[in-house]
C-alpha cells in the first residue's frame, strides 16, 4: 500500500498578520491603549484589507484587542482588577495542570525541560530579562501541554495565554523578578521529578501567586 504524503498548509495571510500583531503585543513594541491603524498595518504587511480584518476579528475574539465605535481598534489595557481575576483563574487551572504534568511526564520530557531552563538561565544572565515570548520556548506552555489535558490546554493557552502575554515582559522589569521566577522554575521543574502531583501543584502555584503579586505591584499607580 502507498503511503500518502501529509500536506501541511502555509499559514494564511490572516494567520501571518494575527501572529505578526499578537508577538508584538507580546514584546511590549504595542502597548495597551495603543490605536492599531488598519490602513497603515496592511501596507507594512503587504495585504489587502480582507485578511488584514479577518486577523483583527481573531484578536478581538482572544481578547487582544478591542473596538471602539467611531474611533478604531485599540490594544486592549486590561484594569488592576482584570489582571487580579485573570491571574487567579491562571493559578487554579495551571496548578491542576503541573500536578497531571507530574504524573504524566516522561523522563525524556522533564530532560527537554531542564535543557529550556538551562537555556533561560543562560539568556537571563547575558540580558539581566527574562522573556519567552515564543510559546515553542515556554516553560509554562510546556508543562501545560504534557498535563495531557486537552481542555486545560485550550483553557490556558488560547485566549488566557495570550492576554497573559501582554503583561509578562513588563512585570519582568522589575529588579530582581527574573533572577526570583528563574529560581521559582527551578523549583517547579524539582517538583515535577518527584513525580508527586500535589508537590508540583503547590510549587506552580506559589509560583504564579508570587508573579500576580509582582505584576500588581508593577501596574500599581504611582502615588
Amino acid at each position: 500500500m502507498q503511503s500518502r504524503k501529509i500536506i501541511i498548509p502555509a499559514p494564511s495571510l490572516s494567520d501571518q498578520a494575527f501572529a505578526a500583531i499578537s508577538d508584538g503585543i507580546a514584546k511590549g513594541e504595542l502597548e495597551p491603549g495603543a490605536r492599531l491603524k488598519e490602513a497603515e498595518l496592511a501596507r507594512d504587511f503587504g495585504i489587502s484589507r480582507g485578511p488584514l480584518r479577518e486577523a483583527m476579528n481573531r484578536l478581538e475574539s482572544h481578547g487582544l484587542v478591542e473596538r471602539r465605535t467611531n474611533l478604531g481598534v485599540f490594544i486592549t489595557a486590561l484594569t488592576l482588577a482584570d489582571l487580579d481575576d485573570l491571574f487567579t483563574m491562571r493559578e487554579a487551572l495551571e496548578g491542576q495542570a503541573c500536578g497531571l504534568a507530574a504524573t504524566r511526564m516522561a523522563a525524556d520530557d522533564l530532560r527537554i525541560l531542564a535543557q529550556m531552563l538551562a537555556r533561560h538561565e543562560s539568556e537571563t544572565a547575558s540580558t539581566g530579562h527574562y522573556k519567552q515570548v515564543s510559546s515553542d520556548n515556554d516553560f509554562h506552555f510546556f508543562i501545560i501541554k504534557h498535563s495531557g489535558s486537552q481542555r486545560l490546554f485550550r483553557a490556558l493557552c488560547d485566549e488566557l495565554y495570550l492576554q497573559i502575554r501582554m503583561y509578562r515582559h513588563r512585570s519582568s522589569s522589575k529588579p530582581g523578578r527574573s533572577e526570583a521566577a528563574l529560581a521559582e522554575h527551578a523549583d517547579i521543574v524539582r517538583a515535577l521529578e518527584t513525580g508527586e502531583r500535589y508537590k508540583a501543584e503547590e510549587a506552580m502555584r506559589l509560583h504564579i501567586s508570587n508573579a500576580r503579586e509582582n505584576l500588581l505591584w508593577t501596574e500599581m499607580p504611582a502615588r
